[in-house]
């Protein structure tokens, strides 16, 4: 909580610095992150416009203070999301879309001290680690096309409905793993529904599908 309240404070002092100018505008996005597990999360952005048509909007995410999970200590994360905007011409219904490039960096790390299991990601199919504590370091990268609609309700508010497709990488290691135990493990296939591992369960680097989709709400200044 205590690196929110730096940012919120230069999040205002730019807001007041640039009341009179219609170039920016600041956001805030419902969002759900995963971390050691699914939470909440605090994730204000700023955007600025070059012109009628270019922008980019820069978001950070963090995990407000609240529940505790004993399972997990030291648990961290942080997001931050730029996303380019080019800005195509309003319909003859009043609607204006954007498309964009969105790209992103996670930091999250936390220790599992309830114990757990990973997949070494080089015998993902056929091997399985159990252990009773470890450290989990699992940054994530992802890049993905955007396509958004934007509502205006007067001159300053704007809810933006948007969603994207893309990939995401991650990157997970785990460090500090006591009685660790290798025993072998039969991957199950399902050909209609696949339902792989969460991604932080294999030990390694994984490629995965990346989609988002939500509702963002801006107030320009």
């Amino acid at each position: 909580m205590k690196k929110i309240i730096p940012f919120l404070g230069l999040l205002f002092t730019c807001s007041s610095l640039k009341a009179q100018d219609s170039k920016w505008a600041i956001s805030l996005t419902p969002a759900v992150v995963i971390s050691s597990d699914l939470k909440y999360a605090f994730q204000p952005g700023i955007e600025y416009s070059f012109n009628d048509r270019l922008s980019l909007l820069t978001e950070v995410a963090f995990i407000p203070g609240g529940r505790k999970d004993l399972s997990f200590s030291n648990s961290k994360y942080f997001r931050i999301k730029p996303e380019l905007r080019y800005h195509l011409r309003e319909s003859k219904h009043g609607l204006r879309t954007y498309v964009g490039f969105q790209s992103s960096f996670t930091y999250r790390k936390w220790e599992n001290v309830n114990g757990g299991c990973y997949f070494d990601k080089n015998k993902y199919a056929d091997s399985i680690s159990t252990y009773d504590k470890a450290s989990i370091s699992s940054p994530i990268l992802t890049s993905s096309l955007q396509l958004g609609t934007p509502f205006s309700f007067g001159n300053h508010f704007v809810m933006d409905i948007f969603m994207g497709l893309g990939m995401r990488m991650i990157f997970t290691k785990y460090s500090n793993v006591e009685n660790a135990t290798k025993d072998g493990y039969f991957m199950p296939s399902c050909k209609i529904f696949p339902a792989p591992a969460p991604a932080y369960s294999i030990s390694g680097t994984v490629k995965r599908f990346h989609c988002n989709f939500g509702v963002r709400f801006l107030y320009r200044l």
